[in-house]
């Protein structure tokens, strides 16, 4: 298959899932040709990240870890300043146009009050994908898991779907929720690189990190609830599809999390204990 034909494919399956996801097209249509929005490109930048998750890992176990402290720097304060300007924007979009806390807030398909702070949030899944570069370069395999690979790759893609269909109303409450989560993370990312033990370079333990995984737990109940209700209640402006598969896409988030923190914290624990 030459590449004209590859990419001609991955169109005619991103255009497949658009239709699937909005058949009688009310939700979709005002993003279409926006930058990274056609599937072909979302595609190829989810392949490249995970080639260079199974490569990358491959090469780095024959060179030194590496720790680009000033990149590192750079980023995590240019995470804290995005992630808290979109949490910011929603709300006050949130405030501007009515929209509540009760869901079924309403949607605009073609002057849509959210779709330029959607496709930003879309795109952000992007530039997180520097958390694995880093992990990556440094050789830190324990937070190389499946949970973190499926979470990048999954959400980036999804929020593709997102930036296509559904770009409106009671999404807001999303970016305020991640955006929010995402500012407190990063933060926490921030401060673990000024506090470590000068005999071993490494990380000192920080007393809230467990609570950091129990704030995006509670972010996915939240989800979850909204998603559901809406599901449930059928508001005329809503694409059902695709709510019901955030709604189940976010479950197996919330299991993953919930996994690694009984893992993380709760067997730790147990152990101790009985020792």
């Amino acid at each position: 298959m030459d590449f004209d034909a590859y990419t001609a494919t991955l169109q005619s399956t991103g255009d497949a899932l658009i239709a699937w996801a909005d058949p009688e097209q009310r939700f979709s249509g005002y993003t279409k040709g926006w930058w990274l929005t056609d599937f072909p490109s979302a595609f190829n930048i989810a392949l490249a990240y995970f080639l260079f998750v199974v490569i990358g890992s491959q090469v780095m176990k024959f060179l030194p870890a590496m720790d680009p402290y000033p990149i590192k720097f750079i980023y995590n304060v240019s995470q804290i300043m995005l992630c808290a300007y979109m949490t910011i924007e929603a709300c006050l979009l949130a405030y501007r146009n009515n929209y509540t806390l009760t869901p079924c807030v309403g949607y605009s398909q073609n002057d849509p009050a959210l779709a330029n702070l959607l496709w930003l949030f879309y795109i952000s899944k992007v530039w997180d994908f520097w958390d694995t570069i880093f992990i990556v370069l440094g050789k830190k395999w324990r937070q190389l898991s499946f949970l973190h690979v499926y979470h990048h790759i999954t959400i980036f893609l999804f929020y593709w779907l997102n930036a296509n269909v559904f770009y409106d109303g009671d999404i807001y409450l999303t970016i305020v929720l991640n955006g929010f989560i995402h500012t407190v993370m990063y933060t926490y990312y921030f401060i673990c690189m000024h506090t470590k033990d000068p005999s071993t370079g490494k990380s000192l333990p920080i007393w809230w990190k467990s609570y950091l995984t129990l704030m995006q737990m509670i972010q996915f109940v939240t989800m979850m609830s909204q998603g559901s209700y809406l599901v449930i209640k059928g508001c005329d402006d809503l694409s059902i599809r695709i709510t019901a598969t955030y709604v189940v896409y976010i479950l197996s988030l919330f299991f993953l999390f919930a996994q690694f923190y009984v893992q993380s914290y709760v067997k730790p624990k147990g152990k101790k204990k009985t020792a």
